[in-house]
């Protein structure tokens, strides 16, 4: 009887300490899929938000509720910290290196911010692209990072013509040249100025008058005398 007692609490032993095993070994792999530091920041092309900010999975912020991020939250939402040493996050692609800095965390440790703003991971994301952490719960409200966009704009291929096939040529289109219409202007024609035809006076000069010849009392020619 008591060999059997002895016997059940050993088994029930084994299997608790198993289990506790088990839980200890779960809690590890969870904490395995994060980087506990990271030096370098970069963005990533979301499906669905566009580029965002990533450092080795999906980065997010905190709008901090009364509550703030406690020792609990830390657990769930572990920060993104620099090695030992750093002081400063790399800027990868996408990432204005302006607003990399650093905050004080828990041991001596730096915190990466963006624009002034803590930068956490979220236990949520399992590998890279996922975004599970856009979420409002008692700690506040977290949200992933806009970036700028990876994808350069790249101009469309020039078209060519296989063997065979004649080249297409496309004419250039010239516009219509523009004629406007003369402008006539009607004659302008001055009525002729007609003077008067100047008319003289006649000059009349009064008939020359010559007085009678008279012949002297004594003219020798006659002869005689005169009476």
């Amino acid at each position: 009887m008591l060999r059997t007692g002895v016997r059940r609490l050993l088994t029930l032993t084994l299997t608790v300490g198993g289990l506790a095993v088990v839980a200890l070994g779960a809690t590890a792999a969870t904490a395995a899929t994060h980087a506990t530091t990271v030096s370098v920041v970069s963005s990533a092309e979301s499906s669905t938000l566009g580029p965002i900010l990533v450092a080795g999975t999906t980065v997010y912020t905190l709008q901090p509720s009364r509550i703030g991020c406690n020792a609990a939250c830390l657990r769930l939402w572990p920060p993104a910290l620099l090695p030992h040493g750093a002081k400063r996050a790399t800027a990868g692609a996408g990432v204005d290196a302006s607003k990399l800095g650093t905050a004080k965390a828990a041991k001596g440790a730096l915190q990466i911010t963006y624009a002034g703003k803590r930068l956490y991971w979220s236990a949520k994301d399992k590998g890279a692209g996922q975004v599970h952490g856009n979420v409002t719960n008692k700690w506040g409200k977290w949200s992933t990072v806009t970036a700028a966009s990876t994808v350069a704009a790249t101009a469309p291929a020039p078209t060519t013509a296989t063997a065979g096939e004649a080249p297409v040529t496309v004419a250039p289109q010239t516009a219509a040249p523009q004629t406007a219409a003369p402008q006539t202007a009607a004659p302008q024609t001055a009525a002729p100025e007609t003077a008067p035809p100047a008319t003289e006076a006649p000059q009349t000069s009064p008939p020359a008058t010559q007085p009678p010849a008279t012949q002297p009392k004594n003219d020798p020619g006659n002869g005689g005398f005169g009476f």
